[in-house]
């Protein structure tokens, strides 16, 4: 490739959209911006990967993740099983937002399970904390699906043959 760089290749010559002509481009530079590119791309995917690998991270999940109410439903009555898991010995607490009263800790455990009967009507968010309650480590919500009731309009009338 380098070999093909010393030689002097020129592209035809483009135009803009002014009709003024652009100075011709040579492979070399068109490969070398390329490849600029690729490298930057592969650069931010690394970067990117190194905080969000599955062996770094702590996970939280919650079962069920999802509540459907009935038209005539006013709230969830679900029990909910959150259960984590963490890739060394952590210390943490899981807590729901807006419900203070709801609040379960480990010290040095590297996985954990809580179960609990909830009553909702709104989205709840699950967090695991520090014990300091001061960084959120992970966080899923239970969301709440409302069935709406929608009256479907036909688009077009039903023909009839004996009409």
């Amino acid at each position: 490739m380098l070999g093909m760089c010393s030689r002097s290749l020129r592209v035809r010559p483009t135009h803009s959209s002014a009709g003024n002509p652009r100075p011709p481009l040579t492979a070399c530079t068109r490969l070398a911006g390329a490849l600029g590119i690729l490298l930057a791309l592969g650069w931010m995917r690394t970067a990117a990967g190194a905080s969000d690998a599955p062996g770094n991270a702590i996970r939280l999940e919650i079962s069920p993740r999802l509540c459907t109410l009935s038209a005539r439903d006013q709230q969830c009555d679900v029990i909910v099983h959150a259960s984590w898991s963490a890739p060394q010995d952590e210390s943490l607490c899981l807590v729901l937002l807006g419900r203070p009263e709801i609040k379960r800790c480990w010290e040095d455990y590297a996985s954990g399970t809580y179960t609990l009967h909830l009553e909702f009507a709104q989205d709840l968010t699950f967090q695991l904390r520090d014990p300091s309650l001061r960084n959120i480590l992970a966080s899923e919500v239970l969301r709440v699906l409302r069935e709406a009731l929608q009256y479907r309009h036909r688009r077009r009338q039903p023909w009839n043959v004996f009409d």
